[in-house]
C-alpha cells in the first residue's frame, strides 16, 4: 500500500465519521452536540435552536449520510482503484469533492452562512489533500 493510499483511507475515514456523528445528531439526545456545529456555521452566532424540528432532523440524517457516504468512496478508491487505475482513481475523489464544495459553498452564502463555506476547507483539504499529482498537473 503507497502512502497515497494510505492517506486516502484514513482521510476517508475521519469523513465517514464526521458524517456519521452529523447523521446521529437527527437523533434528539445527540442533537447538542450539533447546535455547536450550526453556531460555528452561522458565524456570527446566531443562536442555533435548542430543538430541531422533524425537517431539520431530516436534513441532519440526509446530510451526514452523503457526508459517510463520500468518506466510504474515499476509502475504497484508496482501497480498490488505486491499485489499478491511479489516475482515475484521483479523478474521481478531485472531482467530487469540488462539485461538494462549490455547490455546499455557494449556497451556504446563499442561506446566510458564509463561515460554512470556509469551514468546507477542512473537509475539502482531507478530500484533495491525500491525492498525490504528478509532475504538479492532472488531466480533468
Amino acid at each position: 500500500m503507497t502512502k497515497e493510499q494510505r492517506a486516502m483511507r484514513i482521510n476517508g475515514t475521519i469523513v465517514s465519521v464526521l458524517g456519521l456523528a452529523l447523521a446521529a445528531s437527527a437523533w434528539t439526545p445527540i442533537y447538542p452536540l450539533a447546535k455547536l456545529f450550526l453556531n460555528l456555521a452561522h458565524w456570527p452566532f446566531s443562536g442555533a435552536p435548542s430543538v430541531l424540528d422533524s425537517t431539520g432532523r431530516l436534513m441532519f440524517a440526509i446530510g451526514g449520510g452523503l457526508t459517510a457516504g463520500i468518506g466510504a468512496m474515499m476509502w475504497t478508491v484508496g482501497t480498490e482503484v488505486m491499485l489499478v487505475a491511479p489516475d482515475a482513481g484521483r479523478k474521481v475523489i478531485m472531482h467530487s469533492a469540488l462539485v461538494w464544495f462549490v455547490t455546499d459553498s455557494t449556497f451556504s452564502i446563499v442561506a446566510g452562512s458564509p463561515f460554512n463555506a470556509a469551514l468546507n476547507l477542512v473537509f475539502l483539504a482531507l478530500m484533495l489533500g491525500s491525492l498525490k499529482f504528478n509532475s504538479g498537473k492532472v488531466a480533468v
